[in-house]
């Protein structure tokens, strides 16, 4: 174990179980460490933004980022939980693999999947990541962004297929589209042989916190093929939204 890592954790959890702010001593004589330690660990845990000096009087009080990070865990639960039947049914209804993604920096996670009964089909694991920029939920993701994220983050944007759209300009301009109209496609832009469509899902705030669609074999995901599609992914993202607090 990295004990450094393992003692800031035990100050933390001092702190954010305190009924009032704490001083060094205090911290020092209750974790077993020398004050210069004990003021260090504090210290540090300020400048990571989970604790905050209480002015004036020499202690230490947890902020709110334990609760913002609770708070993400707890959404990202009970997002699961709410999406998968109704990935079930968007599975079921189109015969392409469900899924639901998060933005995660530059990068989409996969953390549901509804994996399609056919013979040919996708394979994608929970915890998958890929480039956000190249992938339906993450171009959707990225597109429904507030505040809008700079493109410059996004780079350098890689070719992954003759289809990657690998040019800032172009992307922004695919970008205010796809927010435009409610979702995003890919035409084999990561993996050749895999494309896919989705939409985005919101919060009670009007926040897009994760998008919902299909993908599968390029050969099945054919302009007619979507379009045919697209109703169905539209009511998933809009019924889990729905679950979530969102009003429309």
């Amino acid at each position: 174990m990295d004990k450094t890592l393992l003692k800031g954790l035990r100050v933390l959890e001092m702190l954010a179980t305190s009924d009032r702010p704490l001083g060094v001593t205090e911290v020092a004589q209750h974790m077993d460490l020398v004050k210069s330690n004990a003021h260090r660990v504090l210290q540090t845990l300020v400048a990571a933004g989970y604790a905050a000096p209480v002015p004036e009087t020499g202690r230490y009080r947890p902020t709110l980022k334990l609760w913002s990070l609770g708070s993400a865990v707890a959404v990202s639960t009970d997002l699961r939980a709410i999406a998968a039947p109704l990935l079930g049914r968007l599975r079921d209804v189109t015969g392409e693999t469900a899924f639901l993604a998060l933005l995660d920096g530059t990068d989409v996670t996969f953390v549901e999947i509804q994996p399609s009964a056919r013979a040919l089909r996708v394979h994608t694991a929970v915890g998958a990541r890929m480039p956000a920029y190249c992938t339906s939920p993450g171009k959707v993701l990225l597109a429904f962004e507030e505040p809008s994220r700079d493109a410059s983050e996004l780079l350098p944007l890689q070719h992954f297929t003759q289809t990657t759209v690998a040019d800032v300009e172009a992307l922004c301009s695919e970008l205010k589209k796809i927010r435009r109209q409610g979702y995003a496609v890919n035409s084999g832009e990561y993996r050749e042989e895999v494309s896919g469509v989705a939409v985005p899902v919101f919060d009670a705030y009007g926040k897009a916190i994760a998008s919902a669609g299909i993908s599968g074999p390029s050969e099945r995901f054919r302009p007619a093929a979507i379009k045919e599609w697209l109703p169905a992914v539209v009511k998933a993202g809009t019924d889990i939204s729905h679950m979530m607090g969102a009003k429309t």
